[in-house]
């Protein structure tokens, strides 16, 4: 059976179409703000996008069923093409977008990374700044599964098979509702965040536009923020712990959250990941604090619980936000920041890193594998919770583990060719992977990649890609020889 381009190209379509509705709705937002210099770059790249994105639709006649094959090249060109797309605003625009700016900027955004070439993000008119977050909140709950809830035609094996590459197998373990219903359930967590953290923003006295945009991008944990200083713009504990609360649960599996909404019961923290991800959370936080107070960077111990609790959150949400400075930070702090950034949160959420349920996993099995160590007679198997654990499941977890820094480190020799240093090719490495944007060597917390060579912006985009589609699409999209 050869491939099904017909299939192929009508989902293409409709998540460009999905795209150009967020265009037309920044359109939207320059016109409130008196028609700024965004309007005219964002309708011409509505009218592209959507032309382009209605061509298969009208045109191209509907397919039948696909294979497994095909949904990893649908995933991977839908991913590339709204990418493309998406930079084409920003190179209207001009400005600091150079063609390759611009492409690392919409790269970015669809991850949910994060990083920005930008060196004065308020110079930015309010409609694209709007567009911006909007990347994020597209990629964020992912095009594919935007389009397993609006296409009928892919809720059967297709769709199932786009939701499994999309969200990954973990994911979708605590999910016991049919792809429509899932996809419906993600989507009102999702929308449900945004609209109560907006809310929470504004009461706080954060007015409308940064609220929005800063919930929208908690809610995808990318890091896009309207202002230079991000989160310390606002100088504001009361904000800072609002946008605290919401990273933290954008970082759990969104189906426990509905859960524990529609069963009234908390057995949400009865879960063994989020355990393991919130005591080692809590735990970066205590010893972040002390150190930050013990080496003399903080002199007060609520700035340095505050600064302590808001970064290593972002690190381990991959939302990217900071409130501090972290070049000035301890080494120790920044290792602990360098680890939650390469874990992760949950599986079933809209975070980067390797996750939180495969390094649980590990854990467990490394406790099992001692305990069988000290009593050869025992039997001891796995566990998370009350579920054992398959050497199956093991196995691709370490096998993914392994991928995940085996693609940090090669990104870190590239990006050693291209004149950086150990420090910043590693950590912006991590960060591209990660897809948390939050790095410590020569750029800041609130610093841009502008002043990266046009070599070291490309491998990070390649990076950025392999870590949200989790490696495996991609690598499989690139080993298919044949189709038939």
């Amino acid at each position: 059976m050869t491939m099904n381009i017909n299939y192929i190209s009508r989902n293409v379509g409709l998540a460009l179409v999905f795209n150009a509705a967020f265009m037309f709705l920044s359109v939207l937002v320059s016109l409130i703000y008196g028609m700024d210099s965004s309007f005219s770059p964002l309708f011409l790249s509505g009218v592209i996008t959507l032309a382009v994105g209605c061509f298969p639709l009208l045109f191209v006649r509907k397919g039948g069923q696909v294979t497994a094959k095909e949904g990893f090249f649908t995933i991977v060109c839908t991913w590339f093409l709204v990418c493309v797309f998406g930079a084409f605003p920003y190179v209207l625009w001009g400005g600091d977008f150079s063609v390759i700016n611009a492409w690392f900027e919409s790269v970015s955004g669809y991850t949910t990374t994060g990083s920005t070439i930008l060196d004065d993000i308020e110079a930015l008119p309010k409609g694209l700044l709007f567009w911006r977050t909007s990347t994020h909140y597209i990629g964020g709950l992912g095009v594919v599964v935007f389009m397993i809830l609006i296409l009928p035609n892919s809720r059967g094996t297709f769709g199932l098979r786009l939701s499994t590459l999309e969200m990954g197998t973990l994911s979708k373990e605590n999910y016991r509702f049919k792809v429509a219903e899932t996809a419906k359930i993600i989507l009102g967590i999702y929308v449900g965040i945004t609209v109560l953290q907006t809310v929470c923003l504004v009461l706080a006295g954060v007015n409308f536009f940064d609220a929005l945009n800063h919930s929208m991008s908690i809610s995808a944990t990318g890091g896009f923020s309207t202002k230079n200083a991000s989160a310390a713009a606002f100088n504001s504990p009361t904000v800072e712990i609002i946008m605290m609360v919401f990273m933290y649960i954008a970082g759990l599996h969104f189906g426990l959250i509905h859960l524990a909404l529609f069963s009234k019961t908390f057995k949400l923290f009865r879960d063994p990941v989020i355990k393991y991800y919130s005591i080692i959370l809590l735990s970066a936080i205590v010893f972040s604090t002390i150190n930050l107070i013990s080496q003399g960077t903080e002199h007060n111990v609520f700035t340095a619980l505050r600064h302590a609790s808001f970064m290593n959150l972002s690190a381990a949400s991959t939302t990217g936000f900071a409130n501090a400075e972290s070049q000035n930070w301890p080494v120790f702090s920044l290792l602990l920041l360098f680890f939650l950034a390469f874990q992760g949160a949950c599986s079933g959420s809209t975070t980067g890193g390797a996750k939180s349920d495969r390094m649980c996993m590990i854990f467990s099995t490394l406790r099992s594998r001692i305990k069988r160590q000290l009593n050869m007679n025992a039997i001891v198997r796995p566990r998370m919770g009350n579920r054992i654990i398959s050497q199956e499941e093991t196995g691709e977890a370490t096998l993914f583990i392994v991928f995940f820094i085996l693609l940090i480190f090669l990104g870190s020799v590239c990006l050693a060719l291209t004149g950086l240093d150990l420090q910043t090719s590693l950590t912006t490495s991590l960060a591209s992977v990660a897809n948390t944007g939050l790095t410590f060597g020569s750029i800041s917390s609130f610093g841009s990649y502008n002043a990266f060579p046009i070599v070291s912006k490309l491998i990070f985009t390649i990076e950025m890609f392999l870590g949200r589609l989790e490696i495996y699409p991609v690598i499989a999209f690139l080993v298919i020889r044949k189709w038939k």
